[in-house]
């Protein structure tokens, strides 16, 4: 049965939607990632870094959504930053399961919009900066626990300035 079928090399209104999507999903696991450790870490402050990763391994699997809402039931965020989680929890659910639909036609004919393109990549954009926001509210609130964060501050900014950083293993 699969000898019948006809490939189709994609064209590059196809090339440039699969990129940007690729690239809105990277970047929404990304801030999905921040926001699980940073519920992990302050809702277990004083835990030890074993008992924190269990927490940590339980909260990954957590939606997105499901994430948000413990965050507002433990009263994790400020009401401005809360906002902006609620506001990317729509975005990313229609990224994630409705691109496609009312899209069908066009996708089929090889004809995606640019209205689409900036669509996702306002998303994609919005997400890097809600990592951005949590990662900043993280380091706030080490810095209110004691933590010295400078180290980590400079790393941010090097970043922030296109400096790539990698970790040594």
């Amino acid at each position: 049965m699969k000898d019948n079928i006809i490939k189709i090399p994609a064209n590059n209104n196809e090339i440039n939607l699969y990129c940007f999507l690729g690239e809105a999903v990277l970047k929404t696991q990304l801030a999905e990632q921040a926001l699980s450790h940073s519920i992990t870490l302050k809702m277990n402050p004083t835990e030890t870094k074993e008992r924190a990763d269990e927490f940590l391994k339980q909260n990954q699997s957590y939606t997105f959504g499901h994430a948000i809402k413990i965050a507002i039931k433990e009263e994790l965020y400020n009401v401005p930053l809360q906002n902006k989680l609620n506001a990317f929890l729509q975005q990313r659910n229609w990224l994630i399961h409705k691109v496609i639909c009312g899209n069908e036609e066009k996708f089929n004919a090889g004809n995606i919009g640019e209205e689409l393109f900036h669509k996702i990549k306002t998303i994609s954009d919005n997400a890097e900066s809600i990592q951005r926001e949590i990662e900043n509210d993280l380091i706030h609130f080490c810095s209110s626990k004691g933590k010295d964060m400078t180290e980590i501050q400079a790393l941010l900014k090097l970043q922030e300035q296109g400096i790539r950083i990698r970790k040594s293993i």
